[in-house]
């Protein structure tokens, strides 16, 4: 019994000595002012859209100037939205603060798999979580270039999710960018064919071609539908016809028929 009333002192005690830190910490932190701001960007050796400056720019456009404030008065969370709101290119931020005057930002960067580039010679990106993202004024990625017959304007897709596109039934709408999107995430999962692929083209007919790195010809894939299969038969074809006819001999490689491919030789 005495050691069971022992073990609730020496834990009442404790309790009482934390609180009373606590207090006199919450006291103190009310007066410490914001000395530094710290902020580190994710993903930034392969993708440099955001910097150091871009960040501090966004706040001080926005009047939020931390140096100097009251720690407790920095409003993290409104500081998370406006970098967010303010910069696409941004896909998260996290802002704290600590008893020591600092203000630590953490920035997620978008990225971006393809470039869209319309008949009007508008262009902008899209990331791999499908949302659109405006080009850098500082910094161009390297990513598959989607051109040619494709009127997709920017502002028709923005906040558009086309991760959630792929779901629709609907396709009365004409709209090709889903399907390209869903394209490209095909390519970049393979390795292969994302090293071979770097340009697809929309022609008049709204039928998707491919522009090989290696190889003077043109793949036409004709729609998204039957993927697995296209790109089988385009690797046997590589294998089998290409390696022993020469790289440069087809014009086009057409996989748009099923369990076929249809050649065009050069002249």
């Amino acid at each position: 019994m005495k050691e069971k009333l022992k073990t609730v002192i020496i834990w009442a005690l404790l309790f009482g000595y934390l609180v009373a830190v606590l207090w006199i910490v919450g006291g103190e932190t009310a007066k410490v002012r914001v000395d530094s701001v710290s902020v580190n960007i994710s993903d930034n050796s392969n993708d440099k859209f955001i910097t150091e400056s871009d960040v501090t720019q966004a706040l001080e456009k926005e009047g939020i100037k931390l140096m100097g404030m009251l720690i407790d008065s920095v409003n993290t969370h409104y500081i998370e939205d406006v970098l967010t709101h303010n910069n696409k290119s941004i896909k998260k931020a996290d802002v704290y603060r600590t008893v020591f005057g600092e203000i630590g930002v953490r920035i997620e960067q978008r990225q971006p798999i393809m470039r869209v580039i319309n008949p009007n010679g508008e262009s902008y990106y899209i990331d791999a979580n499908g949302q659109v993202m405006p080009l850098s004024k500082k910094y161009t990625a390297h990513v598959i270039v989607i051109n040619g017959n494709l009127n997709e304007p920017y502002m028709d897709h923005v906040g558009e999710n086309l991760q959630h596109s792929l779901t629709k039934t609907d396709k009365s709408t004409g709209e090709l960018l889903p399907d390209l999107f869903r394209l490209v995430r095909f390519i970049n999962n393979n390795k292969f064919w994302k090293a071979q692929i770097e340009q697809i083209y929309i022609n008049q007919k709204k039928e998707i071609e491919l522009v090989p790195r290696v190889g003077n010809h043109t793949i036409i894939i004709g729609t998204v539908d039957n993927l697995v299969e296209k790109f089988e038969n385009l690797r046997a074809f590589y294998e089998q016809g290409l390696s022993k006819y020469g790289w440069n001999k087809y014009k086009t490689i057409n996989l748009k028929f099923k369990n076929q491919i249809v050649c065009t030789k050069r002249i």
